[in-house]
């Protein structure tokens, strides 16, 4: 018995995808582990551990610094969701998630701002990003990291146009005019015995994109609900990064794949901080409608449709369901650049089912 054996989630060696020898076979197990699982470990990636280990010692020093230096970059200050957020001010199913963090997207020059009733105001989620004076190095290290994500998973997507038997043109909707968004994350050690308000690290979601890369440390905490066992646990393994589908694939192949929730709890007993990594690369915001991929016939029978969730309705139009996300995750920065969603959003007491 293989040390992997008693894992709950399949691997992936993307190696395999440049071997003409391993190809075929790899395509048909990257569609079985996509379509029953959602969820698979990442190995073969390139990604090193003293660059991961580089970036991460960079990014606990900007955790480690005073509240006030880090709220500087508060998230709150950019219509574009791109900052620093404070323990307990992002919510999932209207929950504090007990986790601070700091997002960053691609760096783009700053735009004129959308009005909240332009129909394309989504666009404003592209935006310069804020990086923190006290560590300077932070800028150079997160973007040449998410360059390399950024590599890996559109790598990862050309295994998918075999693995669904579909041509790079049709795919190419999905491929075209990407983005990222970049999280680097911090969860307090939960040191509260009965607490149960620091347990979750980050409630029950899914991502809207089309997939993420997530590197863990060896602390533990990430779930995934399947309908089989109901939540699993999904431990680090060495070298390994975890991928999953998003909401974005799940829209394009009718819910032949799905993009299954997950979560991260924190146990009481660990008394341990947690840092992660995730990346998130989305289809461009201007796709509208997000056109069914013409699946093979054998493919399009099997396809599940849609998953049904009235706290978090799928829109095809991607720019809105993104901007859904980031409106319904951080309500600071809503209530500031956008009052009217704030209003609708508070009124339906619907806050975050995807905290992307």
């Amino acid at each position: 018995m293989s040390a992997t054996d008693n894992l709950n989630l399949p691997i992936i060696d993307l190696r395999e995808l440049d071997n003409e020898n391993t190809r075929a076979d790899f395509y048909k197990k990257l569609r079985k582990v996509s379509r029953e699982n959602g969820f698979f470990y990442l190995v073969g990636h390139g990604i090193s551990q003293e660059e991961r280990d580089d970036l991460l010692n960079t990014v606990k020093r900007f955790f480690a610094l005073p509240q006030d230096a880090k709220d500087k970059i508060s998230i709150d200050n950019s219509p574009h969701f791109h900052g620093y957020t404070r323990t307990g001010d992002e919510r999932t199913r209207n929950k504090a998630d007990f986790r601070e963090q700091l997002d960053i997207g691609e760096e783009v020059e700053a735009r004129p701002l959308l009005a909240e009733d332009d129909p394309f105001f989504y666009r404003n989620l592209r935006g310069p990003n804020q990086w923190p004076e006290e560590v300077p190095e932070l800028k150079e290290k997160a973007l040449a990291y998410a360059e390399k994500a950024n590599s890996i998973l559109r790598k990862l997507l050309k295994g998918f146009v075999g693995a669904l038997e579909v041509t790079e043109e049709d795919f190419s909707i999905l491929t075209t005019d990407t983005g990222y968004n970049l999280k680097l994350v911090h969860y307090p050690a939960n040191d509260g015995d009965e607490d149960p308000n620091r347990e979750q690290g980050c409630g029950p979601h899914k991502d809207p994109t089309l997939l993420t890369l997530l590197w863990q440390d060896d602390v533990g905490g990430l779930q995934v609900y399947t309908e089989q066992k109901g939540w699993i646990d999904a431990p680090p393994v060495k070298d390994a990064y975890i991928i999953n589908i998003g909401e974005t694939l799940e829209l394009a192949t009718n819910g032949y794949f799905t993009a299954d929730v997950h979560q991260v709890v924190m146990k009481p007993h660990l008394k341990k901080d947690r840092y992660s990594i995730p990346f998130f690369l989305g289809a461009g915001v201007e796709v509208d409608p997000l056109p069914l991929l013409k699946l093979p016939k054998e493919l399009q029978a099997e396809a599940r449709g849609l998953s049904s969730d009235p706290e978090n309705p799928l829109f095809r139009n991607l720019g809105r369901n993104y901007m859904k996300a980031r409106l319904r995750s951080h309500l600071g920065s809503t209530k500031q650049f956008y009052p009217k969603s704030y209003e609708q959003i508070v009124k339906s007491g619907n806050i975050s089912a995807s905290a992307y």
